[in-house]
């Protein structure tokens, strides 16, 4: 109470503080009602802007951020928030035709020039079984020489010929690795896989394209597209049994033992054997159909990479999932894929993953995936 008997007076409180947001509601309150339409204008228009608003800020805020700190910079400028906001599906869907001062444009180099001057110099990743060349014309003349002169006796320097010409015919088949799960290859194969198509995401990571057997690639971890009970009779599976032998299917079956059956787009991991990848990452492969059939695919890649950055592997190898015995339509495999991976790079805060390889078999899926990634921005 005042001396003079009355009420004390309250300290002013502002709308914004009211209402729970950090943007000023009153001045919003005007702008719309000068700005805009003359009609009414209710009390929590300009509440609901203010906060709208303001949730726009500090996520592109905590992009940009993002951004900044993985390209070693202090302070965020209008580049980073240019790579901000072309990295958030979402965002760049509300923002395409913004176009922010000063902050550049995104790299874009269309397949078609790299082709040109990838296709001289192959770069070897990692070794494969290679298959014997045809003979020339000359080595036919040559074989031709030897069946008819295999009855009589050669003398010394004939053998030393004849051995010559033996060795350079032979290529070895299979490259013998180290045992255990290391993955280290000691007899590389003559021939080698080149990169069929490659992307560098703005955090650095690396998709790459490329067409081998999943079971003899370097990388730290491969996946397995499965089901619920692990099973190991699709064409991952079987490749990696057989190249793994005993000693991997008691890994799968303590795996089964210890962690249970997969639910639907989850995801475990267990050591990979006499292969070279040291980690086998097993997913529960969403079938097409139904209203969540997409959205289940995301989660299970973004699972592959939460259980990849946990063990701090460094790359990962994933076959086309959902396209087996999912029944996914490759194209939309494909987006799915591609989109949850760079979703997950631009969420999380750090990741150990600095290299996907995209490990397919057969010229239609190469196409597919070749083109979407050439699309992704």
């Amino acid at each position: 109470m005042s001396a003079r008997g009355g009420k004390k007076r309250s300290k002013p409180t502002s709308k914004s503080a009211k209402a729970g947001v950090l943007f000023p509601v009153g001045r919003l309150n005007r702008y719309l009602r000068r700005s805009t339409h003359h009609f009414r204008i209710g009390a929590g228009a300009p509440v609901y802007t203010a906060a709208v608003i303001e949730y726009l800020t500090a996520e592109i805020l905590e992009l940009a951020g993002n951004a900044a700190r993985d390209n070693k910079k202090g302070r965020v400028t209008p580049r980073h928030i240019l790579l901000a906001i072309a990295n958030d599906e979402e965002l760049h869907q509300l923002l395409k035709h913004v176009t922010i001062a000063a902050g550049g444009v995104l790299p874009k180099i269309h397949p078609e020039l790299l082709a040109k001057k990838r296709g001289a110099k192959s770069k070897l990743l990692y070794d494969t079984p290679a298959t014997t060349p045809p003979p020339t014309k000359k080595q036919k003349i040559e074989n031709k020489k030897i069946t008819a002169k295999k009855s009589t006796p050669l003398s010394k320097g004939k053998k030393n010929k004849l051995a010559k010409g033996k060795a350079k015919q032979s290529i070895p088949i299979t490259p013998s690795t180290s045992s255990g799960s290391t993955g280290k290859v000691t007899n590389k194969t003559a021939g080698g896989i080149t990169i069929l198509s490659e992307k560098k995401l703005f955090l650095g990571q690396k998709l790459t394209v490329v067409q081998a057997d999943i079971a003899t690639i370097k990388s730290d971890a491969v996946v397995h597209p499965t089901n619920s009970s692990y099973y190991m009779g699709g064409e991952v599976g079987s490749a990696l049994e057989k190249a793994g032998g005993k000693e991997f299917r008691k890994e799968v079956d303590d795996l089964q033992k210890n962690h249970g059956q997969l639910d639907t787009a989850g995801a475990a991991i267990c050591p990979g054997h006499n292969f070279p990848a040291k980690y086998v990452i097993h997913v529960n492969s969403p079938g097409w159909g139904g209203s969540n059939a997409v959205s289940n695919l995301e989660k299970a890649i973004k699972n592959i990479l939460a259980l990849a950055d946990e063990k701090n592997l460094a790359s990962v190898a994933i076959p086309s999932v959902g396209s087996g015995r999912g029944g996914f339509p490759k194209q939309t495999a494909a987006e799915t894929i591609l989109r949850a991976i760079s979703n997950y790079f631009v969420s999380v805060m750090a990741s150990s993953l600095k290299q996907i390889y995209f490990v397919l078999y057969d010229m239609e899926s190469i196409g597919v995936y070749t083109s979407e990634l050439a699309k992704l921005d």
